[in-house]
């Protein structure tokens, strides 16, 4: 009988020893691969230098909380804001906040644009009073002009236009309730452009004002534009004879005034230098003479009846808006429209350069023009050098920049006064250029490549708003009130109309 194997009934109860041994090595890997792979995510927590993580302020634990172990940290960027704004397009950037007036949309940011100048200029945001804005025929240019002096009146404001050339002020200003002034030959109207305009209670350095300083601030305004008269219509500069005969003239013709009681009139100033023309001085009669006949030409001919005379009419300074209407104008010969820009001129400044007035936008419509006469550019440069002492804020409107060099020769002291006009606008606003105009804009408004390609493309009644080193895209919203009042394309649209 075969000897059969003995069973160990401790080896059924029990395993064995290998496959104890076997389980305690199995466990030992476990944890030698645990402990690695917390090691290596302790190292990557390093490198990426996540922090440590705050289990009183990682949110609250629960299922479906994407709550995880760590907080992520990541490294941050340092970068230009140029760059930034490049890199992430649709990022808005800072805004002029809502202090001041609606003008439209901000095409960037999504919300409202609001303007005001005087906040501006007390926020520190801009430091000079004065705006220009350029664009096409037809891109909305001119509504965006007469929304912002709408609006500013509206707010409480006033508001001038010098010289309104195509007539388009006159139901605006109407429609405020203010005083429209229409000249032109054939009218009755007639301003004298030698009033004494409206007396300030103080200077520009906000002393007292005195008898004194208002006779020399009157006199020194009158001389100026007998002076840019003179000039207009004889083309040169004046000698010093016709500028000694011409102030001693003036000072016999306020003297005359004053004995009856009334503001001189450039007639009175002629009937002195004809009383000159009989000097023993040879030169001085002779100056006496070329510049009695050249004034002579003020009330005679195509300019009869509109300044040689007392004023007929009263504009009145403590109104909303005024304006003064020169498209009778039209067809007029150029020295006819130069001498009634530099009178109208004359007159408005004699208004607006006071701070009774209040704060004020004045309004140069068709600006080419404007700076094309050496009259006119000068009282412009002045007003854009003193508008916060007067509390005035200037636009002037253009068609494109290149029209600044109708003010002259380059290397001119008139292209040099276009210029600087350009340069202490602080507020510059652009609507569509074709490709012509677009590569001045570009140079002369250090336009980045962005913005060029904006401007190149801009819709109607949309344009780029450059303050100091902001920019921003605003379309131009208008009322249902608004809307008629500043439609100019409605004489073409009755021609139209007429044609079908």
């Amino acid at each position: 009988m075969r000897d059969e194997p003995k069973v160990d009934l401790f080896q059924i109860i029990e395993p064995g020893k290998d496959e104890a041994r076997e389980a305690k090595r199995a466990a030992r890997e476990l944890e030698r691969g645990q402990q690695a792979l917390r090691k290596a995510m302790a190292a990557q927590a390093k490198e990426v230098r996540f922090p440590q993580p705050q289990w009183g302020k990682a949110g609250p634990r629960g299922a479906r909380q994407l709550r995880g172990l760590r907080t992520l940290a990541p490294r941050p960027v340092r970068t230009t804001t140029h760059t930034a704004s490049t890199a992430y397009p649709f990022v808005a950037g800072p805004g002029l906040g809502a202090r001041g007036l609606m003008i439209g949309k901000d095409m960037h940011g999504g919300g409202a644009f609001c303007f005001d100048p005087w906040a501006l200029y007390e926020a520190g945001i801009i430091s000079g009073m004065s705006m220009m804005l350029f664009g096409q025929v037809g891109t909305g240019k001119s509504s965006l002009a007469k929304s912002l002096a709408v609006r500013q009146v509206l707010a409480g404001r006033k508001l001038s236009v010098a010289s309104d050339k195509k007539g388009e002020w006159t139901r605006v200003v109407k429609g405020l309730g203010g005083s429209v002034i229409q000249v032109g030959p054939g009218l009755d109207t007639r301003l004298n452009p030698l009033d004494p305009g409206t007396r300030p209670s103080t200077d520009v350095q906000g002393e007292p004002m005195t008898d004194r300083a208002w006779a020399s601030m009157v006199r020194t305004r009158r001389m100026s534009i007998l002076v840019a008269l003179v000039k207009i219509l004889t083309d040169r500069d004046m000698t010093s004879p016709e500028h000694h005969v011409l102030s001693a003239g003036l000072d016999a013709a306020v003297a005359v005034a004053d004995a009856e009681g009334r503001p001189p009139i450039i007639p009175d100033v002629i009937r002195a230098l004809d009383e000159a023309r009989a000097d023993p001085d040879a030169m001085k009669a002779e100056a006496a003479s070329v510049t009695m006949m050249t004034l002579g030409r003020v009330s005679s001919g195509d300019l009869a009846g509109m300044f040689d005379g007392e004023t007929t009419v009263v504009l009145d300074e403590q109104a909303c808006a005024t304006s003064i209407d020169t498209s009778a104008l039209l067809g007029a010969s150029p020295e006819a429209v130069r001498v009634v820009n530099a009178c109208a001129g004359a007159w408005t400044e004699a208004m607006v350069t006071t701070r009774d007035g209040g704060q004020r936008i004045v309004i140069y419509e068709e600006g080419w023009d404007n700076i094309s006469s050496e009259a006119d550019l000068r009282r412009m440069v002045e007003q854009w050098k003193l508008s916060r002492a007067y509390g005035i804020f200037n636009v002037l409107v253009l068609h494109k920049i290149a029209d600044l060099d109708m003010a002259g020769d380059q290397n001119s002291k008139m292209a040099a006064m276009a210029r600087s006009l350009l340069a202490d606008a602080d507020v510059k606003v652009i609507y569509r250029q074709d490709r012509s105009a677009l590569k001045i804009t570009t140079s002369e408004m250090e336009l980045s490549d962005r913005e060029r390609s904006l401007v190149r493309s801009l819709p109607k009644g949309t344009g780029l708003w450059r303050l100091g080193d902001s920019s921003f895209e605003v379309q131009n919203v208008l009322t249902r009130a608004e809307l008629p009042l500043f439609d100019t394309d409605e004489r073409m649209d009755k021609k139209k109309e007429a044609v079908a």
